[in-house]
This record gives C-alpha cells, sequence and structure tokens, in this order.
C-alpha cells in the first residue's frame, strides 16, 4: 500500500491530538443538548491546537512554490513517458541530491513513490472514463505493460485494476461506458 509517512511524532504531539479529538467528539455530541459546554470544548480544543503548533519548527528546505508548481505541472504532463529525477531536478534549477531531499520535505515522499502515485491515480480515472483496455491505459500511463500497472496498482490500492474496474463499476452502473462501432467511449 502506498503510505505518506508523517513527520517526526513524539508522545506529547500524540496525546495532544487524541485529547483534540476527544474534545471535538464532545463538542459535536454536546451542541444540540447543551451548547455553552459545546463552546467550551471547541474553545480547549482550539487552545491546545495553537499551543501544539507554536512549538512546530518551520519547514525549511523544501521547494518553494513556484518550485511545486512546475515539478507538479512537468510530472502531470509527462505521466505517458519516462520521468527522471535528474530532469526535473534541472528543471527546477538544482542538484539531483538536493532536489530529492527537498521534494521529500516538501511532498512528504520520494519523488518515485510520488510519480507512481499520480500515475495510478491516472490510471483509476482512466478505468472510471473509458473502455479502454488495460493494457492500453498502462502504456497511457508511463508504465511499461499491463503486468507493470497490475503489479504497481495491487502496491498502491490493495486489488488488481480488473477487479477495482469491476468493483466501481458495480458501485456506479449509471457511469458504466460502453465502446461504439467507431470506437468512442459513450456513456451507457
Amino acid at each position: 500500500m502506498l503510505t505518506v509517512v508523517p513527520g517526526p511524532a513524539t508522545a506529547v504531539h500524540t496525546r495532544r491530538r487524541d485529547e483534540i479529538t476527544a474534545l471535538l467528539r464532545s463538542a459535536l455530541a454536546l451542541l444540540d443538548n447543551d451548547s455553552g459546554a459545546a463552546a467550551v470544548c471547541l474553545q480547549r480544543a482550539a487552545d491546545m491546537l495553537r499551543d501544539l503548533t507554536a512549538d512546530v519548527p518551520p519547514v525549511t528546505g523544501g521547494l518553494v512554490p513556484w518550485q511545486v508548481r512546475r515539478v507538479q505541472g512537468y510530472i502531470h504532463e509527462h505521466l505517458a513517458a519516462p520521468i527522471r529525477i535528474r530532469d526535473v531536478a534541472v528543471l527546477v534549477r538544482l542538484s539531483s541530491s538536493y532536489f530529492s531531499r527537498a521534494f521529500r520535505i516538501t511532498f512528504g515522499v520520494p519523488f518515485t513513490q510520488y510519480v507512481i502515485h499520480q500515475r495510478m491515480e491516472q490510471a483509476k480515472q482512466l478505468m472510471t472514463t473509458t473502455a479502454e483496455p488495460l493494457s492500453h491505459i498502462a502504456l497511457t500511463c508511463g508504465l511499461a505493460d499491463q503486468a507493470h500497472l497490475t503489479r504497481l496498482f495491487r502496491q498502491t490500492m490493495g486489488v488488481t485494476p480488473a477487479a477495482w474496474r469491476r468493483c466501481v463499476r458495480q458501485e456506479r452502473p449509471d457511469q458504466r461506458i460502453d465502446v461504439t462501432a467507431t470506437g468512442e467511449p459513450q456513456a451507457a
């Protein structure tokens, strides 16, 4: 499964987060019956959040906004082709090693994992909106073949693309896609 690795969390932050969650749940439960008590819970949660964020040092060493936009745009435009970290690093005027560290700080995942995630999102979109065979979708998403798509999709989604597609079509039968004699997708 694709997982996002959070930053270093201390036991204090985890405990505070749990306390804030409990306060917010209490406020929701009290909202209809005792708005005053709900307001007190919400104020305490807000104070705890302010204290919690005051202790967190600002993130440094990441990409600046123009670099983030350029990287995301490049990746989105080039999903069908190989995307090399050195090419993207040059695009934002950084060395490959510095770019790799800055990318991970900014996005919370390594570059390769991010690109795979974007390709899987594109594959999911294509599987729900077209009747294209999985082999064609794999090539459109910049993967070597259907086996490559299946392996990565199973790693990130926990299920094969074919099973995922069947499940989505069963959940949304009104959005099924049929292919006419011309080969163009048509909504059923």
